[in-house]
């Protein structure tokens, strides 16, 4: 951590900060970490460092202005702006003792998930699934970039609407992003602990592609759906997606997958929609969401 920066990083499973400094995505994934959950190594770049950013360039906002949805240019702004030195410098610093953390879990150079982490998001009031940027297969040189985007996203017309209409005000809002490595995916699942359509609770709802989750989670390609019985793990219905290469998931990773979802959600004592990815039969979980109104498979 660089000194004089003690605020701007936080690392997975050992963060002090809570919600206000990680962000909801982030929040969840630190205590995922510290429950003994396998989640991809990563840190946080909180809150902070993106309120830094923002008074930095404060002279270029209307100062008499109560709140910031409505302001066009600040997404632009920031997603072109210099990055200020001392968040560059902990961005950099905290990059490298990443890189050297996973180098040797792959032959190939380290690759990573940069992703958004807004207060409220992925909160029990507020789902913001699919609002904020998240970035994938990012090469270490593109992490600030990535970053920039990331943060610009929080003033996206879709996230501006949603806050709108949920009553957020854009001055309450801040963005932390979430850098972790990316899990090289043979398939990527979104489950859904209670059924999110008829909100049955004896029911999960599993849905699967092969690769990489990106298209699922954009909407762009339609998954394999598995309906599983809560009492039994038995698979009462299966649709499958869009891609003839057969099944995404194997009845194996299908149980291990029923098993990681059915203990977070013991641990979270709230039913909860996750994203996992499974590499050489190991799943690990991306993030995990309290199931919300404004959570179902078609808003992701």
């Amino acid at each position: 951590m660089s000194r004089g920066a003690p605020n701007l990083i936080e690392w997975l499973g050992r963060a002090d900060g809570g919600a206000e400094a990680l962000g909801g995505k982030g929040a969840s994934l630190d205590r995922l970490t510290k429950l003994g959950f396998r989640v991809p190594p990563g840190f946080c770049l909180t809150t902070a460092a993106f309120r830094a950013q923002l008074d930095a360039m404060r002279g270029g906002i209307p100062s008499t202005v109560p709140e910031l949805d409505g302001l066009p240019d600040v997404a632009s702004a920031l997603g072109s702006a210099r990055m200020v030195p001392m968040i560059d410098e902990a961005l950099d610093e905290a990059t490298g003792a990443l890189i050297e953390q996973v180098r040797g879990l792959s032959n190939a150079e380290p690759r990573f998930a940069v992703r958004s982490s807004a207060l409220g998001e992925d909160g029990a009031a507020a789902s913001y699934a699919g609002l904020h940027d998240t970035e994938l297969d990012v090469a270490p040189g593109a992490i600030p970039s990535a970053v920039r985007r990331s943060w610009a996203s929080l003033w996206n017309p879709a996230a501006t609407a949603y806050r709108q209409r949920r009553g957020l005000l854009g001055s309450d809002a801040a963005m932390a992003v979430m850098i972790q490595a990316l899990v090289p995916a043979d398939a990527a699942a979104v489950v859904f602990t209670r059924h999110p359509v008829t909100n049955r609770d004896d029911q999960l709802v599993i849905t699967a592609v092969r690769g990489l989750g990106e298209a699922m989670v954009a909407g762009t390609v339609t998954p394999d759906t598995w309906v599983i019985d809560r009492a039994s793990r038995a698979v009462l219905t299966f649709e499958p997606g869009d891609r003839a290469k057969g099944e995404a998931l194997d009845p194996e990773s299908l149980a291990d997958l029923v098993g990681v979802s059915l203990e977070i959600e013991a641990r979270f004592g709230q039913p909860v929609d996750v994203e996992a990815a499974v590499a050489r039969g190991t799943w690990y979980v991306l993030q995990t969401r309290p199931i919300t109104t404004g959570t179902s498979v078609d808003a992701r």
